[in-house]
């Protein structure tokens, strides 16, 4: 709890940072969607800035033909290989573009860093190695995981708190570092600090 209470504002000035910067950042972006050096920071440490997922993210308008330019596979690196991780790279399979599809592919490249706003920070810098001995509380809504040997903890709650005209306000929590459960070794964890609410229609 003490090292996540420190790392806390680190994370938060983290998140403002990136959402002030991620804009200029990008310029530095190669075709494969990969940030140099420490700007890689800036970057999903499990994707590239060229996801495929954006398909199903980013508003009609902003799209362009993803399939005719990159092709995605998952692999590791040398430091995601030491905690057990690996990740979606993309290749740039066709670099001619247009104008238009460079600024669709800029616009993407930014609503996908600020929907996963400082997620390097919070896996390189502030992340934890956790191990698979793990104290597990688990409810209909809640998760609380505990480590044995270490001091990596999170807690999750999607609990209900009240229904009305047929929509649910619930909590959408998750803090402490963002756990992977059922893992058989070790492991590395992001931080996490969302304290937040959704509104669903019932079904």
């Amino acid at each position: 709890m003490i090292r996540w209470l420190f790392y806390l504002p680190l994370s938060l000035l983290a998140s403002v940072l990136c959402y002030i910067t991620n804009p200029i950042v990008l310029l530095f972006c190669d075709e494969d969607g990969e940030l140099p050096g420490p700007l890689h920071l800036w970057q999903t440490w499990d994707n590239s800035c060229n996801p495929s997922d954006i398909k199903e993210i980013a508003p009609d308008w902003m799209l362009f033909d993803w399939d005719a330019h990159y092709r995605e596979y998952k692999d590791t690196t040398q430091i995601l290989r030491a905690w057990n991780r690996d990740r979606w790279f993309t290749d740039c399979i066709n670099d001619d573009w247009t104008i238009t599809e460079r600024l669709k592919r800029y616009l993407c490249r930014l609503l996908w860093l600020t929907r996963n706003n400082a997620y390097g920070w919070g896996f390189y810098v502030l992340g934890a190695t956790v191990s698979p001995l793990l104290l597990v509380d688990q409810s209909k809504n809640t998760v609380y995981v505990d480590e044995v040997d270490g001091d990596a903890w999170m807690y999750k709650n999607d609990a209900p708190i009240i229904s009305l005209f047929g929509y649910t306000l619930r909590w959408k929590n998750i803090i402490g570092w963002k756990i992977a459960l059922g893992e058989s070794y070790d492991t590395r964890a992001m931080i996490a600090n969302r304290i937040a609410f959704s509104i669903k229609k019932e079904e």
